[in-house]
């Protein structure tokens, strides 16, 4: 009997240790699928703070060129970048906690939602599964989220530019008094002349600032951008009674206290009211004049897009972007964490995208949530199938050991009476 238990302890071990190792792979596949389930809400002001107090412009472009050399350019100048949603968040936050000057220890985060479609003809359409070039290569697309002043700072500057050689190569010119023009000539004359025109433009309010209102109360206002809409669909200019711009007020209209309307000429492309604004990764020709920066970047890829990419966090596997930051570091190895919380930030994404905030950033538990049917990515659905024929392995195995304890014991049972006898 001495003999049987010791074989019976052994084949108990091997099963033991068999089960360690699969429930081993399985938790740690399974913890990246329960994470994922969080929403992660991270900050980027110091990065952003860094950035800013940089010496010279070109260290943007050094930047993009040694840190995100994991992206193929080329293929990114074939994308476009489409404003999805703005979306303001709260948050707790250490620093916040411990401030006596705070009455609450929850920061509003101010987020927005794009992505980098395919260039097509059509702009709304242009980030579906089957979207394809100019030169019919059917290609993906990736979401992204990235915070509120990085936008808007990239893309107004994008706008800028391409505004200034619209109006310098309009033919379409119009008289003093602006009379006698149409098309691009009576749009250049309005954003030439807002401020005789009685407005003011919306691009200078991007930077929370404190307003000169002067009130008997002692009321200070501040001004800043704001997420506009029943579901953050734009991005329009607001009141804020915090120095922060995260609480906004509502009591008085920003163009009554400015004295002036808002111009949102440089700012309609964040907005889906009207359509789809779609703003093209292509660097343009005169983007290169007179030697700037981008003469360095060897590449056909604008400022705006290399920035926004740089910053963003990223969700590209399940929507097919080819050739991105995600793909290339996976096959490399490089960047490990960020590549395995792709699926964190693609679940927090999607909470942004399906109303599970509302307007001021609270968790909107009274509204009903957009329902998403979620699908696995092709690597999950290879684990699940290897998982799968492990554990029937395993379980074959456990068959036939115990087919094989109870054959020895019921052979050492029959042996008891012949020894017996022989006593």
């Amino acid at each position: 009997m001495f003999v049987l238990r010791n074989q019976n302890s052994r084949l108990l071990l091997e099963i033991f240790l068999l089960f360690d190792l699969v429930l081993a792979a399985f938790t740690r596949n399974e913890q990246l699928l329960i994470t994922a389930s969080r929403p992660i809400i991270s900050s980027r002001s110091s990065s952003r703070s860094s950035s800013r107090s940089s010496s010279s412009s070109s260290s943007s472009s050094e930047r993009s060129l040694e840190d995100m050399v994991a992206f193929e350019y080329n293929d990114l100048s074939k994308y476009s970048i489409r404003f999805e949603r703005c979306q303001f968040v709260k948050s707790y936050d250490d620093e916040i906690a411990q401030d006596e000057d705070y009455t609450t220890p929850l920061a509003t985060k101010h987020f927005v939602v794009y992505r980098l479609c395919p260039t097509t003809d059509d702009c709304a359409t242009s980030c579906s599964s089957s979207s394809s070039t100019s030169d019919n290569e059917i290609i993906g697309y990736g979401t992204y989220v990235t915070e509120l002043e990085d936008y808007l700072e990239s893309t107004i500057e994008y706008q800028t530019q391409a505004f200034e050689n619209m109006c310098d190569n309009c033919s379409e010119k119009c008289n003093e008094n602006g009379e006698y023009c149409s098309g691009c000539g009576k749009i250049c004359y309005t954003w030439e002349n807002l401020e005789n025109l009685g407005y003011v433009d919306a691009a200078d309010y991007i930077e929370c600032n404190r307003l000169e209102y002067g009130d008997d109360d002692g009321l200070e206002l501040y001004i800043g951008p704001m997420c506009g809409g029943s579901n953050g669909e734009k991005i329009t200019i607001g009141l804020f009674s915090d120095g922060e711009c995260w609480t906004p007020y509502n009591d008085l209209d920003v163009e009554e206290v400015l004295g002036a309307k808002l111009s949102y000429h440089l700012i309609s492309h964040a907005s889906t009211e009207n359509g789809s604004v779609c703003l093209s990764c292509m660097e343009q020709e005169d983007d290169n004049d007179g030697g700037n920066e981008q003469d360095a970047d060897y590449d056909d890829v604008n400022e705006m897009c290399e920035d926004l990419y740089e910053v963003a966090a990223k969700c590209e596997s399940k929507t097919g972007l080819e050739g991105g930051f995600i793909q290339m570091n996976r096959n490399d190895g490089d960047y490990e964490n960020q590549v395995q919380n792709e699926f964190m930030v693609c679940d927090f994404i999607d909470s942004l995208l399906w109303n599970s905030y509302t307007e001021t950033g609270e968790i909107d538990y009274i509204s009903q949530q957009d329902v998403v049917i979620g699908k696995t990515t092709k690597g999950q659905r290879i684990s699940l199938i290897l998982l799968s024929f492990t554990l029937m392995g395993l379980f074959g195995y456990i068959l036939h050991l115990r087919q094989r304890i109870g054959s020895r014991h019921f052979a050492l049972k029959g042996m008891r009476p012949s020894i017996g006898h022989m006593a």
